[in-house]
């Protein structure tokens, strides 16, 4: 794996955990369509971070 692809995959992750975050606090609050976009959102994530992984 490169360097490059490294360094991407850790703003990936961050990227995850501070999404992981507002789904939680969507989640605690009720708000479906912030919802519905944070899960969006982690799934693209997942996506890169396969692509990177593969």
């Amino acid at each position: 794996m490169k360097k490059e692809d490294l360094q991407f995959l850790g703003q990936l992750i961050r990227a995850l955990e501070e999404a992981s975050l507002k789904l939680e606090e969507a989640y605690n609050n009720k708000d479906y369509e912030a919802l519905s976009s944070s899960k969006r959102i982690i799934s693209q994530i997942h996506e890169k971070i396969s692509e990177i992984v593969k």
